[in-house]
């Protein structure tokens, strides 16, 4: 049996069961508070009880809510178009997918935010590493460069980076600008094949192959994505 209450602007629901013999609040992912009770106890000292615990179901409930929003209502960019993210239990397969303008979590049930985070920027890196692997090739085909090799990383000031010894490292999170400002990061430490400085010549280089390499270099300055 399951009793409906309102108290203090507060919902609660009271589950009894002959198998209770204690008093138990417990919130789920949907931020309904269920109180099980054992099946003879009277409802005033149910009701005590909630009361006694209000402050612990009002943290616990705005904790909840917060993921709730955090995960349901989330926006994300990838290559500047805005995706709400939206969480799909219906759906056959387990993963991360981008569907018209949404970005549909699959499968995983909303009180496992860390692992849909995870899943999300799993998401994320494989299509950055799919974009750049594939852009920097021919951007350094049409540079007349080559490099050894391309990796992704998280760094908290720099965007990309080239090693005397060729390789390239890419920030990952890249993936939320627009095209344009990618290209002129993949420019950039691509010029630095050619020259591994940052002198006049090096510019000229960059110049050549993005003529709003200024613009895009301000853009990517001002604008952050988290």
């Amino acid at each position: 049996m399951v009793l409906y209450y309102i108290r203090n602007s507060m919902d609660y629901k009271i589950k009894r069961s002959a198998r209770s013999f204690n008093l138990r609040i417990s919130i789920n992912s949907q931020a309904q508070v269920i109180v099980s009770a054992p099946k003879i106890m009277p409802e005033f000292l149910i009701r005590k009880y909630v009361e006694g615990q209000q402050a612990w179901i009002e943290s616990n409930l705005a904790k909840v809510k917060k993921n709730q929003v955090s995960i349901q209502n989330d926006e994300l960019y990838i290559f500047d178009k805005k995706y709400q993210v939206i969480l799909n239990n219906q759906a056959d397969k387990i993963g991360v997918v981008a569907s018209g303008e949404k970005i549909l979590v699959n499968n995983l049930a909303p009180k496992s935010s860390g692992k849909i985070q995870k899943q999300i920027e799993e998401f994320l890196k494989k299509t950055a590493h799919r974009y750049l692997a594939t852009r920097t090739a021919l951007l350094a085909k049409k540079m007349g460069v080559t490099y050894k090799n391309l990796a992704l990383r998280q760094q908290a000031s720099r965007w990309g980076s080239c090693s005397s010894r060729g390789n390239l490292n890419f920030n990952w999170r890249l993936v939320h600008y627009k095209p344009e400002i990618i290209d002129y990061v993949i420019i950039h430490e691509l010029a630095h094949l050619i020259e591994l400085n940052h002198s006049k010549k090096f510019w000229e280089i960059v110049k050549k192959y993005d003529s709003q390499y200024l613009l895009h270099k301000g853009e990517l300055r001002k604008r952050r994505y988290n």
